[in-house]
């Protein structure tokens, strides 16, 4: 079919009832396009002018999350989208591409005060549209915006996990191989001929050797000692003398010690005494590490209990401003060691706790802080200060050092859709979202101060009770 005819026009919902002149004044004042199956109709960033009537076929539209366009939502034959009366949209947000075959008609904003003029019922009918089209968009966006932002937090997680786990199963089998010599080591040091003093004397160093702090030594100093204890070694035939020594200076070991252990037993029996000290501090050595691996696992598998709101009640609580933000901090980790970011925390002494839901209050963080991850320059800044803030209430500031946010667009920071990211690098409802929490479910209030170099959103809530 190459024409609009007004009873193809008619099984548009928002025509519905039109008389035949209307509908036929809206046929001749349109385009009309075809699109086969994947051909874009239109494209991010292009611009929003015009409505499209959408006849035949299927449009699927494509929304920027997380630098990549993803299917969001299809609208079919009989609906209406593109740009409508009344909308401040100048340029699509997103993209849109014929499911199968499509046939629509185009309607340029150019025509749009004719139309209203022409057609008065059409005003309130595709005001309506818009205000659906938007809560839909809203809906989809947000969900698709937390599944983002759960992917890129599971993904970091995953990263932050794999370090301590990778190092407990490395010092795990280091410590098994540890263990399996000790036996053949203790066989060698009682064949060397200690009498039961010597073994006594012995035993006192390994302990002592033991439970001292490993030295902390610049790199300079550390290959000053690993040679000195290889020489001394190496002077008294020491087999692998070399090998050992950097495992011994690792464990803290000094020459002193080994004189020590020189002096306690015979010349034949140095040897063997030497390699059974140097196993047993190395297996300490070992322990240490996977104790504090593991220490650092449940220290994250802690934050994701706190930042998921885990085992707690849905109702406000009074919540304790620096876990929340501590968990938050450390579910970005990942994305603050990537750009070499500095961060900066300042917690009052005397901060109160205040009447919050804290799950939704830790997407709050999230976005402030992923907001200010971007933001900040590569090796830059970022600061996080809570402290009270009068007599009822509590701030949270997130500060960060990037180029700020321009004069003229500060007052449109929290509209829904609006965003300063490139096209498909961000939905705009991070800070929509921000707002709605802040204020709507808390009661909250939420500033932004910024010029170069200088960027503060504060947020105030209220203290519990």
């Amino acid at each position: 079919m190459n024409e609009v005819s007004a009873q193809e026009l008619r099984r548009v919902e928002v025509f519905g009832g039109l008389p035949d002149d209307q509908l036929a004044w809206l046929a001749g004042n349109g385009d009309l396009l075809l699109f086969k199956t994947g051909e874009t109709v239109f494209s991010a960033g292009d611009p929003a002018d015009s409505m499209i009537v959408i006849l035949e076929g299927a449009l699927e539209l494509l929304i920027g999350i997380g630098g990549q366009l993803v299917p969001t939502f299809v609208q079919y034959a009989g609906e209406v989208t593109g740009l409508l009366p009344f909308s401040r949209m100048q340029h699509y947000t997103g993209a849109g591409r014929a499911a199968g075959s499509l046939r629509v008609l185009r309607i340029p904003k150019g025509r749009f005060p004719e139309m209203l003029q022409r057609i008065p019922a059409l005003g309130q009918r595709l005001a309506s549209v818009m205000a659906d089209r938007v809560r839909e968009a809203t809906r989809v966006a947000e969900q698709r915006q937390k599944m983002s932002a759960l992917g890129t937090l599971a993904a970091g997680l995953a990263h932050e996990l794999n370090n301590p786990a990778a190092a407990v199963r490395r010092d795990a089998e280091g410590l098994q191989r540890r263990l399996d010599s000790m036996a053949d080591l203790a066989a060698d040091l009682c064949a060397s001929g200690l009498d039961e003093a010597s073994l006594h004397a012995l035993g006192a160093l390994a302990k002592a050797l033991r439970e001292r702090p490993p030295a902390s030594l610049d790199a300079m100093a550390r290959s000053r000692r690993e040679d000195a204890i290889g020489e001394w070694l190496d002077a008294r035939r020491v087999d692998d003398a070399w090998t050992l020594a950097g495992t011994l200076v690792d464990s803290g070991v000094t020459e002193a010690d080994l004189d020590a252990i020189g002096e306690r037993v015979p010349p034949a029996a140095v040897a063997s005494a030497v390699r059974w000290i140097e196993t047993l501090v190395d297996a300490t050595r070992l322990a240490h590490h996977i104790h504090a691996a593991s220490a650092r696992i449940s220290e994250l598998v802690q934050s994701v209990k706190i930042y998921s709101h885990m085992d707690r009640a849905a109702d406000k609580q009074a919540v304790d401003l620096r876990e929340g933000l501590d968990s938050t901090i450390v579910m970005l980790g990942h994305k603050l060691k990537k750009k070499s970011l500095q961060l900066e925390r300042e917690y009052a002494t005397d901060l109160p706790r205040v009447a919050a839901y804290p799950g939704e209050l830790n997407q709050v963080w999230t976005n402030l802080l992923d907001n200010a991850i971007d933001a900040a320059p590569e090796g830059g800044l970022i600061r996080v200060e809570a402290r009270r803030d009068g007599v009822s209430s509590a701030a949270v500031r997130v500060i960060d050092n990037g180029p700020g946010v321009p004069t003229e667009i500060q007052s449109r920071i929290f509209e829904p859709f609006f965003t300063t990211k490139p096209v498909g690098h961000g939905t705009g409802l991070g800070l929509d979202i921000v707002e709605r929490i802040v204020v709507q479910q808390h009661g909250g209030g939420l500033d932004l101060e910024s010029e170069p170099g200088r960027t503060v959103f504060t947020v105030r809530l209220p203290i519990a009770l």
